[in-house]
């Protein structure tokens, strides 16, 4: 049956995807609990606990398709339960009373908890999904762009030559630790439940083991080692993780922000037919979409702050939690999927513009080559003499607005040792990259062999 609440708002173009909506929709969840029902009433089938054939009408029945959900809402508002209307539900869409096996044994924690790890299963594949595309475009972008000399900035001013693709190979690493972390959290994080009132298995007694390994591993989820209704850290540890990567995708966004400024140039988002950057300056070319990505990072570390602050906990459950999970799981997944969207768009589509990067490296008038002036001066003079000397001419090239090259070369002390040659030599951007090239190279080398490595037989 449709979803009365699945229409999509103006908010959902920023904030989430159709894709992650449809994960965390009320049909999608309601099927996950129905998915939990009937793994439960097969696994207690198989040991006797309950009748075979309500088993089987059991899982006939667990489609969402069968629920009245306007009923059910309605039913929730009645009992003000956040899972028996469900369980009523099946008394009614169940023959022969089979609806009365349902639940057999269980808490409602079980159901939701295990349901909604079903949902965050989804949710994690397609977010890695989204990484991996993020991961590729960035290594074959720095790759491509390894040997475009630009300014490199430190405390926001020139600094020294790097180039565009060591600048986005840094990126390219912190996403793959990013979902390296997701990836390594699956064991402790995909973990299913199923325990009973206060955890003890109580109610099944000596078959409650036996009941929770068949019943989770038909749902091919973790089996926990013991129940954790109150121990919620794995939730804390994925908002935490996915937060690292919003916050990686911010720092994108942000640079991408800073770069595509009137002053600096260097790089701009893809300005596409019919798009408008002010409702009053016809010029602008605003970054919308690198803004987007920022605004959605804060709103990603805010949420793994409230999951930190709801780890202390009460007694043996304390549902408020559990609560907060509800809201902070589906916001964070959806921003972070709507921010791993926008920045392939970004990064596949992004403008680069070299003369630009040029026409700045020429900006501080030679002052971006002191340190290698300096460090070719000390095989002479020594390290710290030669900072002293580089410092004072650096100082007078700024505030002159004097090449350096023109004053070291006027300087009888650098004169002295340094031909005007080796001067010039200093001069030149690409004298001085260091690894820059390396490391992009070595990015890519990293994702071939990640993706060479997944396609393998056998390989997830």
């Amino acid at each position: 049956m449709a979803d009365i609440y699945q229409e999509a708002t103006l908010n959902d173009l920023y904030f989430t995807t159709k894709a992650m909506k449809q994960i965390f929709s009320d049909g999608n969840k309601i099927q996950k609990q129905m998915d939990c029902e009937a793994a439960l009433a097969a696994a207690e089938a198989e040991l006797g606990l309950i009748p075979q054939a309500a088993a089987e009408e059991i899982v006939k029945k667990s489609q969402v398709r069968y629920v009245d959900m306007q009923a059910l809402r309605d039913d929730f508002h009645r009992t003000g339960h956040p899972f028996v209307p469900l369980v009523h539900a099946y008394k009614s869409i169940c023959a022969d009373g089979a609806g009365e096996y349902v639940h057999w044994g269980a808490t409602t924690q079980d159901i939701l908890d295990t349901a909604g790890a079903l949902q965050l299963r989804e949710a994690c594949q397609l977010l890695m999904q989204r990484f991996e595309k993020i991961y590729d475009v960035l290594a074959e972008q720095s790759y491509r762009y390894r040997k475009l000399v630009m300014a490199g900035r430190t405390n926001g001013q020139q600094a020294m030559p790097i180039t565009l693709g060591y600048k986005m190979a840094v990126w390219g690493f912190e996403v793959r630790d990013n979902m390296d972390r997701l990836y390594e959290g699956k064991k402790r994080i995909l973990k299913g439940e199923f325990a009973g009132a206060v955890g003890t298995l109580a109610s099944l007694g000596d078959d409650g083991l036996r009941v929770q390994q068949g019943f989770l591993k038909r749902l091919q989820l973790e089996i926990p080692p013991i129940a954790w209704s109150s121990s919620r850290t794995h939730y804390a540890e994925l908002v935490n993780d996915l937060a690292l990567m919003a916050a990686t995708l911010g720092k994108i966004g942000t640079e991408v922000y800073a770069l595509q400024k009137s002053e600096i140039g260097e790089l701009e988002e893809a300005q596409r037919e019919g798009m408008v950057g002010s409702s009053t300056m016809p010029h602008k070319r605003n970054p919308f979409r690198s803004m987007e990505l920022s605004t959605n990072a804060k709103i990603a570390r805010g949420c793994a702050a409230v999951m930190i602050e709801s780890l202390e906990t009460e007694h043996e459950r304390d549902p408020r939690s559990a609560s907060v999970e509800n809201v902070v799981l589906e916001q964070i997944c959806s921003l972070l999927d709507a921010s791993a969207e926008r920045a392939i768009d970004i990064l596949t589509n992004l403008t680069v513009y070299p003369k630009h990067m040029q026409r700045n490296l020429q900006a501080l008038h030679g002052l971006i080559f002191s340190e290698a002036a300096m460090m070719e001066l000390g095989k002479k003079l020594g390290r710290q003499s030669a900072h002293e000397i580089v410092h004072t001419l650096s100082m007078q090239a700024f505030e002159t607005e004097t090449p350096l090259d023109v004053l070291l070369k006027g300087d009888a002390r650098v004169h002295a040792v340094l031909s005007d040659a080796e001067i010039d030599s200093l001069m030149q951007p690409e004298n001085y990259l260091g690894q820059s090239v390396f490391f992009a190279e070595q990015l890519k080398r990293q994702k071939d062999a990640y993706f060479a490595a997944k396609a393998a037989p056998g390989k997830e």
